[in-house]
């Protein structure tokens, strides 16, 4: 299942031989026949008044630099399989905005970056990582530094609004397995599909009624039954998209876990040795602005393993 078709790799800060990360990004080109650019962002040269005041020409230096790590950039493509082609492209500016700019000049349908090591380890929340998972209309698989060649556990995180049948969210979650499957057939990982359930009211419910636990304990059991249904019917749906006999060899494990989402998907993900979480970003909050809900960043900030998240097709990025 080819899911992409124009991919966008964004280089950290330094061009060096080609980083696992970017390996990675090449044979996910060539498995899916897609074009892949690799992104490098300058930051814009800024001197001070008494750099000028001597005589020194920031544009130049600029047009130095550019044309030195241009060079660079065409030294890293000559080092990777010769018989892919890569594309390249050098901007100048901050690399959040000028990945998000690609992205919409480009009709990029996913941004691959190797995550700075330093914002991966202290919570990441306000890094170029960050900016990128809110506001990047297209998904953004965010890779570890010593990313694998292949993945051996693959964990789909699904989100069941449970208010309304026909949500948008049905969509994203759609887009979760698609995505999430093609990737654990194309590298036979094992598929897990979490999904992690609360009832916030039930404790206040049973304050008010006769046989409080009993019905806290019904309150739960309806939640879990409703979840089970919306579970059986995503993976009827794969089941669907795959055939049976794609499916039956994926046997993609489902798990229902009761409990607070931003605590209980992180170690989900660490008890099953997820080496990627393919998870929805978007918050259904109706705030302006308000672009990756707070369990999201909750979770983000504490796995451990390479992240794809998606956003529903509608999204629109704040980022001109």
């Amino acid at each position: 299942m080819n899911r992409f078709k124009n991919i966008l790799y964004v280089l950290n800060d330094h061009i060096k031989e080609p980083s696992a990360s970017l390996l990675r990004a090449v044979s996910l080109a060539k498995n899916n026949q897609a074009d892949l650019t690799i992104l490098y962002v300058l930051p814009k040269l800024s001197l001070s008044a008494r750099s000028k005041e001597i005589g020194i020409d920031e544009q130049k230096i600029q047009k130095n630099v550019v044309e030195h790590e241009e060079a660079n950039l065409h030294q890293l493509t000559a080092s990777l399989d010769g018989a892919f082609q890569a594309k390249t492209e050098l901007r100048v500016g901050k690399k959040y905005i000028e990945t998000i700019r690609a992205v919409k000049a480009n009709n990029f349908d996913l941004v691959v970056k190797e995550v700075d090591e330093f914002s991966w380890l202290d919570r990441f929340l306000g890094s170029d990582d960050m900016h990128l998972l809110r506001e990047c209309p297209c998904p953004v698989w965010l890779m570890k530094k010593n990313e694998k060649p292949d993945y051996d556990h693959i964990m789909a995180a699904v989100d069941f609004d449970t208010e309304d049948e026909d949500s948008s969210n049905d969509e994203l979650n759609t887009m979760i397995m698609d995505l999430a499957s093609s990737l654990s057939l194309s590298d036979f990982a094992a598929l897990h599909v979490v999904n992690v359930y609360d009832v916030p009211n039930a404790g206040f419910i049973s304050l008010w009624v006769e046989q409080p636990d009993k019905v806290e304990r019904e309150l739960y059991e309806s939640e879990y039954r409703l979840r089970k249904y919306k579970m059986d019917r995503l993976l009827n749906d794969l089941k669907h998209k795959l055939g049976k006999e794609s499916y039956e060899y994926l046997s993609p494990r489902f798990r229902l876990v009761q409990g607070i989402p931003g605590r209980e998907l992180p170690k989900v993900a660490t008890e099953i040795k997820a080496d990627l979480v393919v998870m929805g970003t978007v918050a259904r909050t109706g705030i302006a602005g308000v672009v990756i809900g707070n369990t999201a960043e909750t979770v983000l900030s504490q796995l451990q393993c390479s992240v794809l998240a998606i956003k529903p097709k509608d999204f629109v990025s704040p980022v001109t």
